[in-house]
């Protein structure tokens, strides 16, 4: 695999653990399909680790930014492969590597269930299938530990508000009063309701367990395995 050296344009905190990595990827011929990932580590230096990439490949010809979402410490370190990254350090990029990615022809409706940091690769999948000239109906299901976990917030409330996702985000944790969203893990009944009367292609990602007991509830609700894509680094 080709592995690309890039300055890091900002490392910003997204969440309380977890930064953006954002890389310039100006000029540079970096090709992917969206929900793929990559491996990365700082220029120089030995491991580096699999990240997916959550910016869409539409994204990164336009602005030229290479966009990875890094869990962190409760210190707010990075892992070692990535140390104290920040502006102006050099990240090396092995890849792309992954099969999970979007059909070339795209289904009428796409389902995507994110759990945590999970919501990387299905960024970079809704954001590049709403570039599509007819994008399909898109769904989204989100599960974090407390409201301000939610990465890329901004970015599902606009595209709810637009009507272009239709979304459900639920706080596991803590939730203050504010929080106008739902709480609790995932219900069977909201997976029955996305899914009733549809024929979703689905997409999950988040921790092991949590993407196991996704797959028991859609086939609960009666999705067949085959529509059912998860992530996996190969």
């Amino acid at each position: 695999m080709t592995v690309h050296v890039f300055p890091v344009r900002e490392a910003a905190r997204e969440t309380p653990r977890a930064i953006l990595l954002r890389l310039d990827a100006s000029g540079v011929p970096f090709t992917f399909s969206a929900g793929q990932a990559a491996l990365v580590g700082q220029a120089g230096r030995a491991p580096r680790r699999p990240y997916s990439i959550a910016s869409s490949p539409e994204e990164v010809r336009r602005n030229g930014l290479l966009t990875f979402l890094v869990e962190v410490g409760p210190d707010g370190q990075s892992a070692p492969n990535l140390g104290d990254v920040g502006a102006g350090s050099r990240v090396a990029v092995e890849g792309p590597v992954g099969g999970f990615v979007l059909p070339r022809r795209l289904p009428r409706e796409l389902l995507f269930v994110a759990g945590g940091t999970g919501i990387a690769p299905l960024r970079s999948m809704i954001v590049s299938a709403l570039a599509r000239p007819a994008p399909p109906s898109i769904s989204l299901i989100y599960s974090a530990r407390s409201p301000a976990e939610f990465a890329f917030a901004g970015d599902w409330r606009r595209l709810s508000r637009q009507g272009r996702v239709r979304l459900c985000v639920t706080a596991t944790r803590e939730a203050g009063r504010a929080w106008r969203g739902r709480r609790g893990r995932i219900r069977q009944a909201w997976i029955d309701a996305f899914v009733k009367r549809r024929a979703p292609l689905c997409y999950l990602c988040g921790p092991e367990p949590f993407v196991a007991r996704m797959i028991d509830m859609l086939r609960e609700a009666g999705v067949p395995a085959r529509r059912i894509r998860r992530e996996e680094y190969r």
